[in-house]
């Protein structure tokens, strides 16, 4: 918890005292957060004995790899996009509007799926 503070609270300050434009280790700090949550769950969950072997344990080290750098890329098309010299308009509000939509469409469609035990 110490850790996800200090890195905020670094990238907090960062944005604040820096200047008025994209910060471009934006991705780098979403794969820090990302990589900290997921390590702070997986100390907390449940141990089951299938962790024991070797196969699961690369698999899950791996899938937490890939979300991280997922999450990066993610994160470098939103700071790609935030610091695109667009000027506002009509259309690009009724983008904005349609992602919101997709967006909250996406959430309430996960929300609905059956939960796996």
């Amino acid at each position: 918890m110490v850790g996800i503070a200090s890195l905020g609270a670094e990238q907090a300050f960062r944005l604040a005292a820096g200047p008025s434009r994209v910060d471009p280790w934006t991705p780098a700090y979403a794969a820090g957060f990302l990589l900290a949550a997921e390590l702070a769950w997986w100390s907390i969950e449940p141990r089951v004995p299938a962790w024991s072997d070797t196969e699961v344990l690369i698999r899950r080290v791996l899938a937490i790899a890939g979300c991280c750098v997922g999450g990066a890329l993610l994160a470098v098309v939103v700071v790609l996009a935030a610091g695109a010299p667009l000027h506002g308009g009509v259309g690009l509000e009724l983008v904005g509007a349609a992602a919101a939509v997709a967006a909250i469409a996406v959430v309430a469609a996960v929300a609905r799926l059956p939960a796996k035990a």
